[in-house]
């Protein structure tokens, strides 16, 4: 449902102000109860979950309601009566779930015809809400497999099952702990919703000015410094965020101008901000929550998968700074001008604490043994600290955390609809056994042909993760496609990473690039045209989830860990940056711009150093240590003089 600022004559006044305020109360309270509970309680499961998923949607009926809605604009009665519709709705599947939920404990439920629909009523309700927070992908997904289930005895092959009744149906969506109140519900509830709410209160702490200057003046002597400057504040915000859009519109108003004032041009200013903010998502020690979910699913310690993602989030990096720069030298952009660069204040070192400390703590108490939703509680009570003492501003309008806890928790609302939404998938993926026959499919190519399994596991997880925030996107493909390339060979460590690189990385991918649909307005730039170009900049991490798949010592935990393969692999994708850099940025350090003959050499070198087969990768390796060494020498008909 595509939710717009209505004009006043659209809804009145005061009923606009009321329930919107009524929402935000509401979403402050949700963080509040989230943070107490975390802090002095432990709950019930099954009301601890079925609450938090009711709580959500009565915080989005509130805060998006439907006749502010372009769709109800010519008569808003019937927007406020279509809520009060799932407001009814939800309240009678409520009573009914608590009515059966002992017998669902015990294991001896039995659908009766009005439980049925008191369920139905409440998954109903619960897909509009996710669809008016989120639009329409997820809630295509969702019913797409919602007529999978019905359908089975009528497909063909690999999908065919026997099917299911309504009965059926909604008792293993609705009526079990499998379903929309099944494990992963309170995995998210227990330890990720905490990470949103850190997440706001670090954005109003005040720290995003000072980090940006101090991110400019640190690369101010790099050809250009503001697009690095740029991603170094998008990459440090979007860890701490769970969608790649809210950080593009929250960083990219700041960085966006920045670049763009460099000369770089309008698709390009957009698509740095986009990858840079979809590469936060992979950072970390946050990794936008993801990390939790990950370390559960293939049951390591969380340290460990942290640990894990580090190289590879680093040389993600390393391949982004060298576009950016190489694109600087064929523009012709030099280092920002003296007069140009930020005079950094103590104001601004301390400013900078504001994320340092927090992050800290966090990190300290996390490696100390505490619960992921423990280091997140105090990972907020820090930043609330470190705001009220180091930023004067912060102690004036202590109005700011309320806001900050009303934000974190609208975030919090809608993550669990969508994650809600999922375990209507992960029932049904269950219940038919689809899972399993996809990766039995794709681990027959993998037997000869593990690249080939890889390929299409990478295209599935693009195509699934589409339109989708980072952690339900995680959580719909390491449903489909990480068991299939586990059942291929891959690590499982491995392969949930690899397709959480592709998950978050489905936000630059056209059509959808729904990331670039929000920098390219921002930019004045074409969305496509920047999606475009962001995959290009991007095109290093792309690829590392390839090379840890292959060499799976550049996760540092995964399997046999080999200094000597972690070394060799270092080696080759230096090698390759290098080479990617120089070939699609079109500039070279020492001969400047050059040309295209030299960019395809180029090119071919550093697609044979990311190969882990010493017949290519040495002889690459070589060669790009050779042009880095001897360029001034090479040929002048390599080298494009053109201005």
């Amino acid at each position: 449902m595509n939710i717009k600022n209505p004009s006043e004559a659209d809804i009145p006044a005061i009923e606009k102000t009321v329930i919107e305020k009524a929402g935000y109360v509401a979403a402050g309270l949700f963080s509040t109860v989230i943070i107490t509970v975390i802090a002095f309680f432990v709950l019930d499961e099954a009301n601890a979950r079925f609450g938090v998923i009711a709580i959500s949607a009565a915080i989005v009926i509130m805060t998006q309601p439907s006749a502010i809605s372009s769709r109800f604009r010519k008569a808003v009665w019937a927007g406020w009566t279509f809520d009060a519709l799932l407001a009814v709705a939800l309240m009678w599947s409520a009573w009914w779930f608590f009515q059966v939920k002992e017998e669902l404990w015990t294991g001896f439920y039995m659908a009766t015809p009005t439980n049925v629909a008191a369920g139905l009523a409440g998954m109903v309700a619960m897909i509009f809400l996710t669809l008016r927070a989120w639009g329409w992908s997820l809630v295509i997904m969702a019913l797409v497999f919602i007529l999978f289930a019905f359908s089975g005895p009528w497909l063909p092959g690999l999908l065919e099952h026997f099917g299911v009744n309504i009965r059926d149906f909604m008792q293993i969506v609705w009526y079990s702990f499998d379903g929309v109140f099944g494990r992963t519900t309170g995995l998210v509830a227990d330890n990720v919703l905490i990470f949103l709410i850190f997440g706001a209160v670090l954005e109003r702490t005040g720290a995003g000015e000072s980090l940006i200057h101090i991110s400019t003046t640190l690369t101010a002597r790099i050809r250009g410094g503001a697009a690095h400057a740029a991603i170094v504040a998008s990459a440090v915000f979007g860890m701490m965020s769970g969608s790649v859009a809210a950080n593009i519109a929250g960083t990219g108003v700041f960085t966006i101008p920045m670049i763009k004032r460099q000369g770089f041009s309008a698709n390009f200013a957009g698509a740095v901000e986009t990858a840079a903010s979809s590469g936060g998502q992979l950072t970390p020690p946050i990794m936008a929550a993801a990390v939790f979910i990950m370390a559960d699913l293939v049951g390591m310690p969380f340290a460990l998968v942290i640990a894990a993602a580090s190289l590879p989030a680093l040389f993600k990096y390393i391949g982004l700074f060298s576009q950016v720069y190489t694109e600087a030298i064929r523009l012709g952009i030099k280092v920002l001008p003296k007069e140009q660069v930020p005079v950094l204040t103590m104001r601004d070192w301390l400013n900078s604490s504001l994320v340092i400390l927090p992050i800290v703590t966090l990190m300290v108490t996390f490696i100390s043994g505490k619960s992921p939703a423990m280091a997140g509680l105090v990972g907020v009570i820090t930043a609330i600290l470190t705001g009220l003492v180091l930023n004067p501003d912060f102690r004036r309008e202590p109005m700011r955390i309320a806001q900050a806890l009303a934000v974190g928790g609208i975030s919090a609302a809608r993550i669990m609809l969508a994650v809600g939404v999922i375990g209507i998938v992960l029932a049904v993926v269950n219940e038919t056994g689809v899972a399993i026959r996809f990766a039995t499919s794709i681990s027959a190519f993998g037997d000869d042909y593990l690249i080939l399994a890889l390929v299409l596991a990478m295209f599935g997880a693009l195509i699934l993760g589409m339109g989708l925030p980072t952690l339900p996107a995680y959580l719909i493909i390491a449903i489909m496609i990480a068991p299939a390339i586990i059942k291929a060979g891959v690590l499982p460590l491995a392969a949930h990473m690899f397709v959480l690189y592709y998950a978050v990385y489905s936000s630059i991918v056209p059509p959808i690039a729904y990331g670039c649909y929000i920098a390219a307005p921002i930019a004045g730039g074409h969305p496509l045209q920047t999606a475009f170009v962001a995959l290009r900049i991007s095109i290093v991490g792309l690829l590392v989830p390839y090379v840890f798949v292959f060499s799976p010592s550049l996760l540092l935990v995964a399997g046999e860990f080999s200094w000597t393969e972690l070394a060799f692999t270092i080696i080759r994708l230096l090698a390759a940056i290098w080479m990617f850099g120089t070939s699609l940025g079109g500039g070279d350090p020492l001969l400047g711009r050059i040309g295209i003959g030299q960019r395809g050499l180029r090119l071919a070198i550093g697609v044979a150093a990311m190969f882990p087969i010493t017949i290519l990768w040495v002889p690459a390796s070589i060669c790009a240590v050779a042009i880095g060494l001897f360029s001034r020498r090479l040929k002048p008909s390599f080298v494009d003089n053109r201005v």
